[in-house]
């Protein structure tokens, strides 16, 4: 073994052990055909108080997290520069080392002293994150809802809700500039159900963005829209307003910028997307459930490989519907996409649909989501699904 090896291990084992490791990165491998990883992070956590070492292997786009002990760490790095990648950076507090391997097994070790004092790492295994509702400060409808304590903290069983809260808060942030830019932002929530998420598209608008805002939250369920009522009523909010209707009978009285539908069930996310399109609503979010209606009308003998096992016939009929009502919006004169909206131990539908209404007529885009949903339910003899009947309806297709 070359001394540099021998340095770079030394290097690997001595840092860890003493605290001054701060991160290695491994890159291109020896064997680029394989499937394993093109790249391993490695840096310093704390779990329940134990210091620990987190691999990230990144294979393809995906990303894989592994927590180890200090010394199995140790062990995997010098195996990964021994025998997996020939690019191995690796930086401690007071310096950054470079090791390159040659194909006939030389070893190339640099080293660059930090020019400042390289600041101490958030080893939490859980890192601090900023919340555009921050935990710590006392939010009113949190509080209404139970989320959070009166003295701004939220609560342990509540965490949960609280980060998918936050999530959907970026999602609107990121949308802002398709958004009016002066003036009341006119929104609709079909299906508002508890109305977390309702309360926190009013907190963001008023208190974050600093802008005017009407909301129109509707569920059919008479209980809800009274407890929803009654929290408006307790904090004195005179821009959000909860009735008891059905998506197909609701008539805004003024043009719908935002509109929203989060869970709900079945085909009332296509009842609720296709009154949005309808309307000429500027961006729609939409985080489908319970997606029943394509699984009743596949036939089983198209996708065997699927259909004969239950669960892979229900994930995979979920997944097509909602391609299919991606593709649909984009045949309507919107830019669609479907995004992750939670972590799957949160929620197991967590798939949301951002549809953003298009300025100028794109014949070419429209053209080529038609004949795109044109092959694909010709391949699977799937028949018109409720949202393509819908803006067929409406002429919107």
């Amino acid at each position: 073994m070359s001394s540099a090896k021998e340095k770079l291990y030394l290097l690997m084992s001595e840092s860890v052990l003493d605290g001054t490791f701060r991160k290695a990165v491994f890159s291109k491998p020896v064997n680029k055909a394989a499937e394993g990883p093109i790249r391993i992070d490695v840096r310093p956590v704390t779990v329940k108080g134990l210091r620990k070492l987190q691999l990230t292997r990144r294979i393809g786009t995906q990303e894989r997290h592994e927590n180890v002990d200090a010394a199995d760490g140790v062990a995997q790095m010098q195996r990964f520069a021994e025998f997996k990648f020939r690019d191995v950076h690796l930086t401690t507090s007071d310096a950054e080392w470079s090791a390159r391997h040659g194909k006939k097994g030389t070893c190339k070790l640099t080293k660059r002293e930090m020019t400042a004092d390289y600041s101490v790492p958030n080893t939490s295994h859980n890192r601090d994150r900023k919340y555009l509702i921050p935990d710590g400060e006392p939010c009113p409808f949190l509080m209404a809802t139970g989320i959070m304590s009166s003295n701004g903290r939220v609560r342990a069983q509540q965490y949960a809700k609280f980060r998918q809260i936050n999530r959907y808060v970026e999602f609107i942030r990121d949308v802002v500039d398709h958004l009016p830019g002066d003036g009341t932002v006119n929104v609709v929530d079909f299906g508002c159900g508890k109305s977390y998420l309702t309360f926190a598209t009013q907190y963001f608008f008023r208190h974050v963005s600093g802008r005017d805002v009407h909301i129109t939250g509707l569920d059919r369920r008479q209980d809800v829209v009274d407890t929803c009522s009654n929290i408006v009523q307790q904090l004195k909010l005179d821009d959000i307003q909860f009735r008891v209707g059905d998506i197909a009978d609701f008539q805004p009285a003024e043009h719908i910028h935002l509109a929203i539908s989060l869970h709900a069930c079945d085909t009332a996310t296509d009842d609720a997307l296709a009154a949005a399109v309808s309307w000429g609503t500027d961006v729609i979010l939409a985080v489908p459930c319970c997606q029943h209606e394509l699984a009743a009308q596949l036939q089983k003998d198209r996708q065997p490989l699927f259909s004969d096992h239950g669960i892979l016939h229900e994930k995979f009929s979920s997944l097509a519907t909602d391609a299919m009502r991606a593709n649909l919006l984009d045949c309507a004169g919107y830019n669609t996409r479907v995004m992750e909206f939670i972590d799957m131990e949160h929620t197991a539908k967590n798939l949301l649909i951002r549809a953003l209404k298009r300025t100028n007529s794109d014949i070419a885009t429209t053209g080529r989501s038609r004949e795109q949903m044109q092959a694909f339910c010709q391949q699977l003899a799937i028949p018109p699904l409720r949202l393509q009947q819908k803006l067929e309806e409406y002429e919107l297709l």
